[in-house]
């Protein structure tokens, strides 16, 4: 048996298969995401993708420890990769990379006499970044072609090297950000991790957790479920069960009810198995909010109001939906930072402690072995801050607004972050709600140079919604790293290495794909590129005023979600959770209201007649749900990728 140096270890041969593994999965998820239509493994919490990935080399190291098992992997190893290819999953994920390199070359390609892109837009645009060449383009958009001729190539080259070197910046400063909370959030607040349940169950040396029968009824039936639904989408002859959305609004009476709009109802078994999970007032929350918003929708119809939930590329209207999720998530990030306020100033002696006295005298709780991690962390965050600011600068915004995107940037990473390690929602998007609809709405658009508005267009591209955001996934990777007993600074070095080379690995597999199928094909990126430059020419041709109302509604959400909190502090069960009316004021919300409902009910009764016992005996039974869900969801989107051929996709749409 190996000691617990060997257990815990990452040999470099460990860091070259997570590295390889990146590009792989690149690959693989913008086939199914963008080309083959089987599957969207980014826009939830948990990468199915990277889950796959992860049995896939447990069940080869299982053989190849009967061959040597000193030159097996460890669980330590195994984590490692998993969390590698989840960050390289975040990267080129639907709403990263997918959004972010379709915006680089839709202005040249789609500027016209009648839009005026010409003249208006593409002056202002630095030719480093985007791509102007439209003998390249053509094919890009196209199709039926290679990227590996030198003439696509070169008009790449450069914007690809300027991209993924902001990209590695970022995940660089948002590592540097986990590091200096990571201590806050699992010793002191004592978070659970809920999303990293699954992968550590898989690697748990016991292999208890492969033992259990409610875990192989839960993956038989949800493997099941997906083996007949893809059989029947490829011969209706076969009968099957539609557990994916279907619109409420098609059955609603006319009149009000119609402005509730896109209404789906949804049984996606997966986010049952999460939803049972989560804490019984998050899943309720979820639910009960979405509604609460669709309602004011309903409301607001009586009362005249042409309203909407706000996901778009507009300035917003009553009732402001989005804005009150904006608002409520600038609270959230608030109590985090608050509540973490002792803890940053013992992060700050503790890395750079008074001269002449030492660490252990400083007056930090905080171990002293992490001086050099947090002096590290500190100097990279000012850093990485510097050169985007920098970077900002270079493309013309000002300094001013270059520091308060950013700023705002990662303090919703943060608390994303926060909210993930905290109670495991399936999703958190924030649809069209990043700091560049925030800065819109405090302060408009007319006092905002055309540099500015640049600036804020090609940020659009990792701003649009933050579905597959890679920061969660680093700080889980942390975290797993401690619960195996491990050294986190290691794994946190593992993740240093994979961020170039995730950023490089996407933007190539997005090249791939769109000049062998071509990007006017894809299936979401084409639209996805014209969104930022559709923005920009509304507010050159009529410039947004600041609106006091919609950020007054932010404030209406800020307060609301504050008063949640401060009842939750002062009631014990109050049912009502601030993090769930956050999120239901969000896109993705629309898929999983009544999955995490049926959860909710199902937790409820559960807890209710079978009690605390009962709950655990079928946590087994959820996970199951999820990772049958998974396996056979993966094998019929490889069947895709092997055919060339759309396949039954169990999520979204």
């Amino acid at each position: 048996m190996r000691n617990d140096h060997a257990a815990s270890r990452i040999r470099a041969r460990c860091i070259l298969v997570g590295l390889g593994l990146i590009p792989a999965n690149c690959y693989w998820v913008v086939a199914m995401e963008e080309v083959w239509m089987s599957g969207d493994p980014s826009t939830t919490s948990l990468f199915f993708n990277a889950v796959f990935t992860l049995l896939a080399l447990l069940l080869l190291n299982a053989a190849w420890r009967r061959v040597s098992p000193r030159t097996a992997w460890s669980r330590m190893e195994l984590l490692t990769i998993y969390s590698m290819v989840c960050v390289g999953t975040g990267i080129c994920s639907r709403d990263f990379i997918q959004v972010a390199l379709p915006t680089w070359a839709h202005v040249a390609w789609h500027a016209t006499d009648a839009n005026h892109w010409a003249q208006w837009i593409l002056p202002e645009a630095p030719s480093a970044l985007i791509v102007t060449d439209k003998e390249a383009l053509a094919d890009f958009y196209q199709g039926h072609s290679t990227l590996y001729l030198l003439r696509h190539l070169r008009p790449w080259l450069q914007p690809v090297c300027f991209w993924a070197a902001c990209f590695t910046v970022l995940q660089i400063v948002m590592l540097c950000l986990n590091v200096i909370f990571r201590r806050q959030w699992t010793d002191h607040e004592k978070l659970s991790f809920p999303i990293a349940q699954l992968p550590l169950e898989m690697t748990a040396p016991q292999r208890t957790f492969w033992r259990s029968r409610a875990l192989w009824l839960g993956f038989g039936l949800a493997a099941a479920l997906d083996l007949i639904n893809g059989l029947h989408f490829w011969y209706p002859v076969v009968p099957g069960l539609n557990v994916k959305m279907r619109n409420l609004q098609a059955w609603l009476p006319p009149g009000p009810w119609q402005r509730m709009d896109f209404t789906p109802i949804s049984f996606f078994p997966f986010v049952i198995g999460i939803g049972y999970l989560l804490p019984v007032d998050l899943s309720f929350s979820c639910w009960f909010f979405y509604l609460f918003f669709k309602a004011q929708l309903v409301l607001g119809a009586f009362f005249g109001w042409e309203g909407s939930m706000g996901w778009d590329t507009q300035q917003g209207s009553l009732p402001y939906v989005n804005e009150q999720g904006i608002g409520a998530y600038l609270a959230l990030l608030g109590f985090a930072l608050w509540a973490a306020r002792e803890h940053l100033r013992a992060v700050v002696r503790t890395a750079f402690p008074r001269r002449g006295t030492r660490v252990s005298e400083a007056g930090s709780s905080l171990p002293s072995s992490d001086a050099r991690a947090y002096r590290i962390a500190l100097w990279g965050l000012i850093l990485g801050l510097a050169w985007l600011v920098w970077f900002s600068r270079w493309i013309g915004m000002g300094y001013g607004l270059a520091t308060a995107f950013f700023v705002l940037y990662f303090g919703l990473a943060l608390i994303i972050t926060k909210i993930r390690a905290e109670l495991g929602p399936p999703v958190h998007d924030l649809h069209f709600g990043g700091p560049d609809r925030m800065l819109v709405t405090w302060i408009g658009t007319e006092s905002l140079s055309r540099g500015d508005l640049m600036g804020l267009s090609l940020f659009f591209g990792f701003n649009r919604a933050y579905r597959g955001h890679p920061m969660p996934h680093q700080l889980e990777g942390l975290r797993m790293a401690e619960v195996v007993r491990a050294d986190p600074q290691r794994m946190a070095w593992a993740l240093l290495l994979a961020a170039p080379v995730a950023a490089v690995a996407a933007c190539w597999a997005m090249l791939h794909w769109a000049y062998a199928e071509g990007m006017v094909f894809t299936r979401e990126s084409y639209r996805f590129g014209s969104q930022a430059w559709i923005r920009l020419e509304g507010w050159l041709r009529n410039p947004w005023p600041a609106s006091s109302v919609a950020t007054a509604a932010m404030g209406v959400g800020a307060a609301f979600a504050s008063a949640l909190m401060a009842l939750r502090l002062r009631f014990v069960g109050f049912p009502f959770h601030p993090i769930g009316y956050a999120i239901s004021a969000n896109w993705a919300m629309n898929c999983v209201w009544m999955p995490l409902l049926i959860a909710w009910l199902a937790k409820v009764l559960t807890l209710r007649y079978s009690g605390a016992r009962g709950y655990r005996a079928a946590v087994p039974l959820a996970l199951g749900v999820i990772l049958g869900e998974f396996v056979v969801g993966s094998l019929w989107s490889l069947v895709g990728l092997a055919t060339h051929r759309p396949t039954y996709e169990f999520w979204l749409f």
